[in-house]
């Protein structure tokens, strides 16, 4: 597949190419140049993570579900030789950052606007999480190889060995994202509008199940030990989602982790939360998460059929959303998490759209 630099697309005319490269060329250096514009201290965990290389080496990698295991340890071991440290790490940040934001510029043939501004949007809200030494470098790198991988017809193996070995190295909840991504590709043809609300509630209700089973522990108990773990300790937050319904059956559980789900997708309570400062967040959160919801729930986006391969690509920041809605602590990790992962949503949408027929000029006349 040939890449080259889009056009942007207004209303549904392309504009002069003169003024796409303009637009195209201030928007990605905005989106990755914001650290230098407003440079910040490194804060509590970019510290954290930096006091833990010395410890790296005590890092256990392939026994991601021990309790003495610790995340930032396990970072430090993969960053550490690599050089990246507190004085660097934005550069590099910025690099993770570059690539993460232009791949799927450059899948579009014409790009519209509104796309493209709500992509670069993301990029400035994750160049505020990649300006210093952070564990979503590594995360970063994992999502690039998706990213990469989706160009070929190993897509899904691309995405389930990526979102599998960085679950065993750092995060194992990705693990379960990677399996939930399965499943939602394997229901994505029986997605309707009525049907996502039901299979929403079956799916919290299993996961809620399953844990509860297995691990002995219930999923609002889990978010609650993590808030007070966030309100004690080094990670102090103010942006905590707290439960609203606090149920011991699993009926309470699966509809108060679907009302998280709500609540991210929506996240209008950060406003009350963090001060207006995050209504640009909000709004960009709000904007991705219709996005996603109506080309799960159709079957045809802009007059081109969907494909399946954009279903399961755009199936990726959907599930990791679903995983989300039950174990997230707080706004602020949201934020930094699902950033990283919505560049997938775009690739999927340039896709779509380069497959898309044009509008023959007689027939937007007679229209």
């Amino acid at each position: 597949m040939a890449l080259s630099l889009p056009s942007i697309e207004f209303r549904g005319r392309k504009l002069d190419s003169s003024i796409s490269f303009l637009i195209l060329f201030c928007g990605l250096f905005l989106s990755i140049a914001m650290p230098l514009l407003m440079h910040r201290d490194p804060g509590p965990d970019a510290m954290t993570l930096w006091t833990s290389y010395a410890r790296s080496d005590n890092c256990n990698f392939w026994n991601p579900f021990s309790p003495d295991r610790s995340s930032y340890e396990c970072s430090a071991y993969l960053l550490r030789p690599t050089g990246i440290n507190l004085d660097n790490a934005w550069a590099y940040g910025m690099l993770c950052n570059l690539f993460l934001t232009s791949i799927p510029i450059f899948i579009f043939r014409r790009i519209p606007l509104t796309i493209f501004l709500t992509l670069c949007l993301w990029g400035v809200v994750r160049s505020f999480f990649l300006d210093n030494l952070t564990k979503e470098i590594i995360v970063s790198v994992a999502v690039i190889a998706i990213l990469f991988f989706s160009f070929s017809k190993r897509y899904r193996a691309g995405f389930f060995l990526s979102a599998l070995f960085y679950g065993v190295l750092i995060r194992p909840y990705w693990i379960l994202f990677s399996l939930v991504w399965v499943g939602v590709c394997v229901m994505k043809k029986r997605v309707s509008r009525f049907s996502f609300f039901v299979m929403l509630f079956m799916f919290y209700l299993v996961i809620a199940t399953a844990i509860q089973l297995l691990v002995g522990y219930s999923v609002s108990s889990i978010r609650a030990s993590n808030n007070e773990q966030r309100t004690l300790g080094e990670e102090g937050s103010k942006s905590l989602i707290v439960s609203w319904l606090s149920g011991g059956d699993f009926v309470s559980q699966a509809v108060d982790s679907m009302s998280i789900f709500f609540r991210l997708s929506f996240p209008v309570e950060l406003i009350l939360l963090s001060g207006l400062g995050q209504i640009i967040f909000v709004v960009l959160m709000m904007m991705t998460s219709l996005l996603i919801f109506k080309m799960m729930t159709a079957s045809h986006f802009k007059g081109s059929f969907i494909e399946p391969k954009v279903k399961e690509l755009i199936a990726i920041p959907l599930s990791f959303l679903l995983v989300q809605g039950l174990f997230e602590p707080d706004f602020g990790s949201f934020a930094r998490h699902f950033s990283m992962v919505v560049p997938v949503l775009f690739l999927g949408l340039g896709l779509q759209l380069r497959a898309r027929k044009p509008e023959p000029v007689e027939s937007r006349v007679l229209n």
